[in-house]
């Protein structure tokens, strides 16, 4: 049995923000208490003037294999994942071939179960190849462990094609996970930003969709104004709408990045200072729910071109809570408690995730442990992901991830000087 002693636990879902131990035996949480005795045989780590997490959940991430191997595999991608604190992730199906299928998503689980130290679950393909041409088989997606359906990356413009996927998201009872981009518009700004309405055209022409069959959404990346407000009136109609936000859209803006350089070439794009700060606006009022990160690796000569030949992504997964502690709480934006809601809790919810996501008994032991007084300057040649590929390189963060736990086992400690251990 392993005793996580004299931390500082922060566990949204109950409510708890104090001093105590956490007793882990198996894979399980047993026992959270201020008053654990230390019994023979316990393994007793002290993890005093720390605060103690539920392990972190993205709900979107781009992990490459198969087929894009050379950018991350599950085996870098997942360890990456561990450093960063994140326990359970939710990989997007724009792979080759894509997560299109029962017998794709089923060589994918082989190489997860063999190569993950975290839990990886898939999104399944709205349509074939994600081309938008024909649709997948929602239903075999669902039955083979796919927890969400998108063709994340190029937008099912299709609106009778989104019609039958939300049509299935409330058949599972899960997500349809929507990029939002109207390519249409985007494809005339190859070599610059293209404009806000791109994104929000979209989100409000999803949300339509969705109230219309009775749906279940869930908006990825949510970087404009307007798209913002479709959240907020799809909320206050009552229907089953969630957003995301990434750090690089409430940390980054035209005011401290030039947003044409290669390395900051993300879809949907570093927007304006106001665009930022509605962002944040929307995270203090609850309109956007859940951080992810779109963790998106790329190889450096992918980046190393023009703009418009340039790849789309941040490798994110590892940097994101020092930027978002830094952005969101240290700023005053919001408090710690309301942070790790959602990266945990929150993202559990939507993603229908069971016994994960909160420290309390017969919960799985996914579990995370920093330090918050520690400054931290982001360094992408320190990253675990393949993906070196960032803006934030001398961003000065804040918070420390120390140790990962998963499953009740050790995935990641930096007291150690190990970046992972190998299960």
């Amino acid at each position: 049995m392993v005793l996580l002693r004299n931390g500082t636990v922060v566990n949204p879902k109950t409510g708890l923000n104090g001093k105590m131990d956490v007793l882990i035996e198996g894979d399980k949480i047993v026992e959270v208490s201020n008053s654990i005795e230390i019994r023979e045989g316990f393994q007793v780590i002290d993890v005093k003037g720390n605060y103690v997490f539920p392990g972190f959940i993205d709900l979107h991430v781009h992990l490459r294999e198969p087929g894009f191997e050379s950018k991350e595999t599950i085996f870098t991608g997942s360890r990456a994942c561990a450093k960063g604190g994140y326990t359970s992730v939710v990989c997007m199906p724009n792979t080759s071939p894509a997560l299109h299928s029962k017998e794709v998503l089923e060589h994918l689980k082989k190489i997860i179960e063999s190569d993950s130290v975290i839990s990886i679950y898939p999104a399944g393909a709205i349509t074939m190849n994600i081309a938008g041409n024909e649709l997948s088989n929602h239903d075999e997606l669902f039955e083979t462990g796919a927890v969400a359906l998108s063709d994340d990356g190029h937008t099912t413009m299709n609106s009778d094609f989104m019609r039958k996927a939300f049509l299935s998201s409330r058949k599972w009872n899960r997500p349809v996970m929507t990029h939002s981009e109207d390519h249409e518009v985007t494809k005339a700004f190859r070599e610059k930003i293209y404009p806000t309405n791109a994104e929000s055209d979209i989100v409000e022409r999803d949300i339509s969709l969705c109230k219309e069959t009775n749906g279940i959404l869930h908006v990825s990346h949510v970087s404009t104004d307007r798209a913002i407000d479709a959240i907020k009136n799809a909320k206050n109609e009552g229907l089953e709408v969630t957003g995301e936000a990434a750090p690089h859209h409430f940390a980054l803006s035209n005011q401290t990045v030039d947003m044409t350089s290669t390395l900051c070439k993300v879809n949907p794009p570093i927007r304006s200072e106001n665009d930022r700060l509605k962002v944040v606006d929307a995270i203090k009022n609850r309109i956007i729910e859940v951080i992810a990160t779109d963790h998106a690796p790329h190889e450096l000569s992918s980046k190393e071109k023009s703009y418009g030949d340039a790849s789309f992504g941040i490798s994110g997964i590892e940097s994101a809570f020092s930027v978002s502690y830094k952005a969101l709480v240290e700023s005053g934006a919001i408090d710690l408690m309301h942070l790790i809601e959602m990266l945990t809790e929150k993202p559990a919810r939507i993603a229908r995730l069971e016994n994960v996501g909160s420290i309390e008994p017969q919960y799985v032991a996914d579990i995370v442990i920093a330090d918050l007084d520690q400054e931290v300057l982001i360094n992408s040649d320190t990253f675990v992901s393949k993906g070196k590929n960032t803006p934030f390189n001398g961003y000065p963060g804040k918070g420390d991830i120390l140790m990962t736990i998963h499953h009740g086992k050790v995935v990641y400690s930096k007291k150690s000087g190990r970046n992972y251990v190998i299960r």
